[in-house]
């Protein structure tokens, strides 16, 4: 179904952070379970993991009360050809990524952290942020912003930012194991929360790259973004 990029092949875990709530959505359902063309949202973004060739593991975040649930269980392919584990999240995403992180398989040196609710990235681009460990201490997905971006204060602009030298972050976040769980280390040691994964090793003085991704990695937060998923499916853009 996809193709895959020649590339050395790593062991690499990927961390899915499955622990989001249906309250934008005004649902019972959390977010990752919704029903997303007669599967779930999370089992779409697991089916692009698959063929990523570097990838080891799946490790699937979620709340503890989740983990035995049906919806849990019909998320998961059957028949996977690599391991899909299930780990209880914590408070914060940033608590459910590093329990996460000690669950990860030793053999891995890369870790690959995506949000359970962004079903349309393309496997070549998760393969591009593993390759270019090689070179940095991790990658990102992200895409240039296209709106103008104003800076305000008390309803009132200061400065209109050049937009030329912004850029949406997405996920994979991909790193280098050691140096990912060791900014985690240093943010809970000065008590730092981070946005993202990637400020965690900003923090540090990390050096991260960016892999230009898709309009189409939306990551569904609100029933507007459920309707455009269900777009996307039906018309086959991806």
């Amino acid at each position: 179904m996809f193709s895959k990029e020649t590339i050395t092949l790593k062991s690499t875990s990927a961390i899915i952070v499955a622990a989001g709530s249906g309250t934008r959505m005004k649902s019972s359902v959390p977010k990752p379970f919704l029903a997303l063309d007669n599967n779930t949202i999370l089992y779409h973004t697991i089916q692009r993991f698959l063929p990523v060739a570097d990838i080891l593991e799946i490790i699937i975040v979620t709340s503890s009360q989740l983990l035995t649930s049906e919806c849990l269980r019909a998320s998961i392919p059957k028949s996977a050809p690599i391991s899909i584990r299930t780990i209880a999240g914590g408070k914060r995403r940033q608590d459910s990524v590093y329990n996460a992180l000690q669950a990860v398989n030793p053999d891995s040196t890369i870790v690959c952290i995506h949000d359970g609710v962004r079903p349309f990235i393309h496997p070549d681009t998760i393969a591009r942020t593993i390759k270019l460990c090689d070179l940095y201490d991790g990658a990102i997905v992200a895409v240039p912003s296209i709106n103008t971006l104003k800076q305000i204060q008390d309803q009132l602009i200061v400065k209109t930012i050049d937009r030329d030298i912004i850029w949406q972050a997405q996920t994979p976040q991909t790193f280098r194991k050691d140096i990912l769980i060791n900014a985690y280390k240093q943010a809970f040691r000065h008590n730092i929360t981070g946005t993202d994964d990637a400020s965690l090793i900003e923090q540090t003085g990390g050096r991260i790259a960016i892999v230009e991704g898709s309009p189409w990695n939306i990551k569904i937060t609100g029933r507007q973004d459920l309707f455009i998923a269900q777009s996307i499916l039906d018309k086959g853009a991806i």
